[in-house]
């Protein structure tokens, strides 16, 4: 790893797109992307609060669900196209991604079709062109893994969070040219609206590995960073996520292609809860063995990790004790705990500001609180006031990091943060690894 001396330091520190490298430049497409979650998750929030009271919702809204548009706009835009625009070049010692215009026509597309769902025009349109631009996201990512890594930095030297955005993409490539398929076919029918309906349904399979997947990525990071010690059972917890990668590709297709077949063997159900469920339980020995090693500080950060961790145990039990929530309720709210815990870990690499802890805390507080209320019989509208006034304090925050009256140093994490963002000052300049090779696959 580099030292913070070696990293060029005569660079631009101007506004924002001077420090981004441009409008291309990674840092400000992975800001594109987080801005666009941040508002797809104030409008799925919006539309949440209706459904949550039992009231109906008419118009445009009802083209899609209010999960659907928190997975595809928000979630899964904040963890792979934001973090993973962002830091996936910085944390391989890479000066940009491997197709940097890709990249920002990628997140054009994926806004256009957030655009799109929102204004009730052509809802399988809509998802076609998200998944076009989320299936080049995925080659940009892998691409940039196997190309782009600075000299030195091998593939088995990638830190988990880089490995979790690769295998992310790579089940991307296998599932959305499926579900980019189905789509299609829909269209050319003449009935795209019902085939986008069944699509998003069936999709509720891989969704739950794409989702935790990224998020598993944070969860590393943090851990480490916070426990002040090395992950632990780091072989365990890669081979976990490449099961988990593989293994949720094909959660799905009894229900695409099983119509009209012969009725399959009672256990099917079983070993597919199995494929999805025994990798995160490796994860979960692997971060509690890392915790146990060191001297874990609770900053928020490590709080959300903490809240994604609980809610991740959460959901197997539900599902073998029977009844209760379904998995779905309980990975959506997890996968956005960790995304939570990602903006508070980076945000002052991001723009160089501090937030507050003290309402860094409350919305953890708030936020926790209130999906737990959500899940519990009686506790709707407890939850849903809960999480409204979490989004409220956490736009509070973020107004306050954005500020930046309290400006942070280039590590302010301290010891425990090892990965190579944390050499560079804060906020991260443009062309941050410019002046060192690029080591490719011979590194």
């Amino acid at each position: 790893m580099p030292a913070e001396r070696q990293v060029r330091m005569n660079v631009a520190t101007g506004g924002f797109l001077t420090r981004s490298g441009g409008v291309s430049g990674h840092k400000a497409v992975g800001t594109l992307y987080l801005v666009m979650a941040v508002l797809a998750g104030l409008v799925g929030g919006s539309l949440a609060l209706p459904l949550r009271a039992g009231q109906a919702v008419g118009g445009a809204w009802m083209a899609i669900d209010h999960g659907a548009l928190m997975v595809l706009f928000c979630a899964l835009p904040a963890l792979v196209g934001g973090f993973g625009s962002w830091f996936v070049p910085l944390l391989l010692g890479a000066p940009d991604m491997a197709f940097r215009r890709l990249n920002l026509a990628c997140w054009a597309g994926i806004a256009a079709s957030f655009g799109l769902v929102v204004a009730g025009v052509s809802t399988a349109g809509a998802m076609m062109l998200w998944c076009v631009a989320m299936l080049g996201l995925a080659i940009n990512i892998v691409a940039t893994a196997l190309n782009m890594r600075g000299r030195g930095v091998g593939l088995g030297a990638m830190p988990l969070f880089v490995w979790a955005q690769v295998l992310t993409a790579m089940m991307m490539v296998i599932v959305l040219p499926v579900l980019a398929a189905a789509l299609t076919r829909g269209l050319l029918a003449g009935a795209g609206a019902d085939v986008a309906a069944r699509a998003l349904r069936v999709f509720s399979g891989p969704e739950v590995g794409l989702l935790l997947l990224p998020a598993a990525g944070v969860i590393c990071q943090l851990v480490e960073t916070f426990s002040g010690v090395a992950l632990r059972l780091r072989g365990a917890a890669l081979g976990a996520m490449v099961v988990l990668s593989v293994g949720g590709a094909s959660v799905w297709v009894h229900d695409l292609f099983a119509t009209g077949l012969a009725a399959q063997p009672a256990a099917r159900p079983l070993v597919e809860q199995a494929v999805m469920a025994l990798p995160m339980l490796v994860l979960l020995v692997a971060w509690g063995r890392t915790i146990l090693a060191g001297r874990p500080v609770f900053r928020v950060p490590m709080l959300w990790a903490v809240a994604f961790m609980a809610m991740l145990a959460a959901a197997p039990l539900q599902a073998l004790a029977g009844g209760g929530p379904d998995a779905h309720a309980l990975v959506l709210p997890a996968a956005l705990f960790a995304a939570f815990g990602g903006f508070y870990y980076w945000i002052g690499k991001m723009a160089g500001g501090a937030y507050p802890e003290g309402a860094g805390r409350l919305h953890v507080a708030l936020a926790v609180g209130g999906s737990i209320a959500g899940l519990v019989p009686g506790g709707v509208m407890a939850g849903v006031a809960m999480q409204g006034l979490s989004m409220v304090v956490f736009v509070a925050v973020l107004a306050v990091a954005l500020l930046g009256r309290r400006r942070v140093a280039g590590n302010y994490w301290g010891a425990g943060a090892r990965t190579l963002e944390w050499t560079l000052p804060s906020p991260a300049p443009r062309d941050s690894f410019a002046g060192f090779m690029v080591g490719g696959a011979g590194a």
